[in-house]
């Protein structure tokens, strides 16, 4: 009689499993317990058994709930977007100039040391000039005696008295050594060393009291209140850029600053190994903190594109081979195919599919189905 009173009860149970289940949670509890009463009344050790069915009637019901997925948005407006192409290049000082004697001899003075700043005209090196002088004050002389000579013959030849055959002979007597003497001024001239512009020694090679000859090194000089940055353009890019583009200039030894640039030169013919035309970037250095040698990054803008959206590119997502986003609508999830231009850095484009005033998923959108209902957590800016 007690096996089949069991058996009954556990068929009550399986024909309500499926009105139990909509059940609220206090109602269950409330018929479970007055069920579980009744049973104990009729047949005493059940009781643990139906608890036991009510927890996992009531677990069910929790699992079957529908759970809303949180998101964030951000509400997208229309920006300004610089497509740039960024290049790496080198330092190199304005102007570099390797100062050479023009004159053997002795140093007899120098003037500088490496590093110094050095104005136009200043004296660097002094040759030692002791036998061109000499030679000078000689040949000045014979210029002067010459000069008396011309001046008396051309009286002569004036008053009839000498023939002009003696004006000639005198005349050339005077030119030669005349120009023996301005030969020797330059040779003179050529034995100071001056800065043919404001610069900075660079490099030092010869010392006082050392003997030169001609065409020995003797300092290097650059100009560094301004210097240029090469890089090279690829060919795909070279017809975006012209003489006076501003260009963004970083680098590596200073990566917390930046630096204006504007294009000085561009080479009219491809390396034939790398196709890139080599462009030339002038970057202003007042401070002369940029040295040359430096590694450069140098941004030039390809294009500017005003009024467009630009959104992060990890908030698109394939479907079926087309980019789409996810947008909140009244509450919903609603996924909008696109059309993307250009990407810079970890933003794109999006020329098509979206507007100013749309609310897009940027948080969450891997968890949401479209026209199925979200919540908004967060409105990013």
């Amino acid at each position: 009689m007690k096996k089949s009173f069991i058996t009954l009860v556990a068929c009550a149970i399986v024909l309500c499993a499926g009105a139990l289940v909509v059940i609220s949670a206090i109602g269950w509890r409330t018929i479970a317990v007055g069920f579980g009463s009744m049973l104990q009344a009729a047949g005493g050790g059940v009781v643990a058994g139906v608890d036991k069915e009510v927890e996992q009637a009531k677990a069910a019901t929790e699992n079957h709930a529908v759970k809303i997925p949180n998101v964030n948005i951000e509400v997208l407006k229309n920006t300004t977007l610089e497509d740039t192409l960024r290049l790496t290049g080198t330092v190199e000082a304005w102007k570099e100039v390797m100062l050479s004697a023009e004159i053997g001899g002795k140093i007899e003075a120098k003037n500088i040391e490496e590093g110094d700043h050095v104005k136009e005209g200043q004296v660097l090196f002094q040759i030692d000039t002791e036998s061109i002088r000499a030679a000078y004050d000689q040949a000045e002389a014979q210029f002067r005696l010459a000069k008396q000579d011309f001046d008396r013959t051309q009286r002569l030849v004036d008053r009839g008295v000498a023939a002009q055959q003696n004006k000639d002979s005198a005349v050339a007597n005077r030119d030669v050594t005349e120009a023996s003497l301005r030969s020797l001024q330059i040779q003179l001239n050529k034995s100071i060393v001056k800065a043919p512009f404001d610069a900075i020694v660079d490099r030092i090679f010869m010392e006082k009291d050392e003997f030169t000859d001609t065409g020995k090194p003797l300092v290097r000089l650059v100009q560094l209140d301004r210097v240029k940055v090469k890089v090279g353009v690829p060919e795909r890019d070279v017809l975006k850029f012209k003489v006076g583009d501003k260009v963004k200039i970083a680098l590596d030894a200073m990566p917390d600053r930046d630096f204006d640039g504007v294009i000085s030169k561009m080479t009219p013919t491809a390396d034939p190994t790398t196709h890139t035309f080599l462009t030339e970037v002038e970057v202003g250095n007042a401070e002369a903190v940029i040295k040359p040698g430096m590694i450069a990054r140098a941004e030039l803008v390809r294009g500017v594109y005003p009024d467009t959206i630009v959104i992060p590119i990890f908030a698109s997502a394939l479907l079926d081979d087309k980019r789409v986003v996810f947008v909140e609508e009244n509450g919903n999830a609603v996924v909008r195919q696109i059309e993307t231009g250009v990407v810079k850095g970890s933003s794109v484009q999006v020329t098509a599919g979206l507007k100013a005033g749309d609310h897009l998923i940027v948080v969450g959108q891997h968890d949401v189905r479209p026209g199925e209902p979200v919540k908004v957590q967060e409105t990013l800016p």
